[in-house]
């Protein structure tokens, strides 16, 4: 293949993903659709082999398509999860030398808004889920149990963070806190057992001002915890130019005890 055909040939694999990530967008594809075989795509798009796999694994690597192996395998419509979304948006911070004080900073300027909304709402339900999830991780603490405490810290933090009636901000808000906690990961920094019964008696609190409506109270103590546990305390000095590292494969969708 010479230079300018390989070049043509990229050119089309990009107007395919294009036309197919058009469709994911607009909902017309939806997660868990199947797309046709091979060869019905060739046909579909009037594009080589070759060009329609390059262009299915540009959409993977954008966890857009998972390709499925085996005898009813094929590409796959999925939904990008935040934890790939994550290793992307660290990956950029880290070539950008951005430091874990200001990833923390960020957060702070971004949750704040959020417990706002969430303590001035207060609904029902969402303050069922607040119990539930710190319940959960008292529960967890109480029996050494690391990974089930950061599953039940998880769904505290999006708990809160779902309700505002900015999604956009609250995507931001986890983005963000799902990538402080790979750095806290990668860094081997996750809560031990005093620290995660310590972080129960902030969860129960902000439960309590919350449940109240103290929204003065309940941001007020938010602001606390993401001092106690974030890059902008004095007593954390030391970690305030540490850069930002990319989240690994392997790593799941929080560290325990993150908050």
């Amino acid at each position: 293949m010479t230079r300018h055909a390989g070049e043509r040939n990229a050119r089309t694999s990009e107007v395919v993903a294009e036309s197919i990530r058009a469709r994911v967008a607009s909902g017309e594809l939806k997660a868990g659709d199947r797309f046709p075989t091979e060869d019905e795509l060739m046909a579909v798009f009037g594009i080589a082999r070759a060009t329609l796999r390059e262009a299915l694994r540009i959409l993977e690597t954008e966890g857009l398509v998972t390709v499925l192996r085996g005898r009813h395998g094929g590409p796959q419509v999925t939904s990008p999860s935040l934890d790939h979304l994550a290793r992307m948006f660290a990956l950029h911070l880290q070539m950008d030398g951005v430091s874990t004080r200001d990833l923390h900073a960020a957060r702070e300027i971004v949750e704040q808004p959020l417990v706002a909304a969430f303590t001035r709402t207060r609904s029902a339900p969402a303050l069922a889920e607040l119990h539930t999830a710190v319940e959960a991780a008292a529960a967890a603490a109480k029996a050494g149990d690391g990974p089930g405490f950061g599953r039940a810290s998880a769904a505290l933090y999006s708990t809160v963070t779902t309700e505002s009636p900015n999604r956009s901000l609250g995507v931001l808000a986890r983005l963000l806190h799902q990538v402080a906690a790979c750095c806290q990961q990668t860094a081997g920094r996750s809560l031990d057992a005093p620290e995660q019964r310590h972080a129960v008696g902030y969860y129960r609190r902000f439960h309590q001002l919350a449940e109240a409506g103290d929204v003065a109270g309940a941001c007020a103590h938010w602001q606390s915890w993401m001092i106690h546990t974030g890059g902008t305390s004095p007593s954390r000095a030391t970690d305030r130019e540490v850069p930002v590292t990319r989240c690994g494969a392997a790593h799941g969708p929080v560290a325990a005890g993150c908050r």
